[in-house]
This record gives C-alpha cells, structure tokens and sequence, in this order.
C-alpha cells in the first residue's frame, strides 16, 4: 500500500478531515492535501510525527517508501562501474533515527549562522 494510501485510510480510520491532521502537525490543508494525492512527500520529521498522531509505527508507516531497488549488473551514467548482485532492502530505524538527528543539529547551525549575519550586518550598518 502506498503512502498515499495509508495516510487517506488511518485520516479516515479517526475520522478526521485533512485540516485536522494538517493542524496537529503544524502545516496547511493543501499542504497535507498534497501527501495523500501523491504530489508531494512529507519530510522524515513530518513522517515521525504522523505515525505518533496516527498511533502506528514509523516503520510501518514508510515500509512502502524505503527503497527496495534490484541493482543487479546496474552501471552507473558516465561511469564503466558496475554493480554486481547487491540489493538494498531496509533502512535501519538506527539510520532514521541519525539522519533526524543530523537535521535537528543543521537546523540548529542554521539559526546560528542566521543570528551570527544578522549581529554582522547590523555592526556594519
């Protein structure tokens, strides 16, 4: 079942309208609209806190949407690599849990880089 799909049937499974679960996460109508078209993916963040509204578990929330590629024999544009029988079959919840992780410490950077231009242009003005 697509992601699309689960976020439609667990909405409706609580009976709640798109714009219900659009406030619970802090994002517009449209927004949400546009997981369960399939026009747009949430965000890992985003997806973390869809299972906890929803009350699932992350894996099984995304088990569709981890990869799952048969790169047998696969080559590479402009490269004369080739792969040979390898698979990739599951994202570990420890690799999800540190890929959130880097992005909460790069927001973090971000504000701090943020503040740090803001203090430099006003010393210069």
């Amino acid at each position: 079942m697509s992601l699309e799909t689960k976020l439609r049937k667990l909405r409706e499974q609580k009976g709640w309208s798109q714009m219900d679960v659009a406030h619970q996460l802090g994002i517009s109508q449209p927004a949400y609209n546009k997981w369960e078209a399939g026009q747009a993916k949430p965000t890992l963040p985003n997806l973390q806190k869809l299972a906890e509204i929803f009350e699932v578990d992350f894996l099984d929330l995304v088990q569709t949407q981890i990869l799952n590629v048969d790169m047998s024999n696969a080559k590479f544009e402009d490269s004369e690599s080739v792969i040979f029988e390898s698979t990739i079959n599951t994202i570990s919840p420890e690799l999800i849990s540190k890929i959130l992780d880097n992005q909460e410490q790069m927001a973090k950077l971000m504000k701090s880089q943020s503040r740090l231009i803001e203090s430099l242009l006003k010393s210069n003005f």
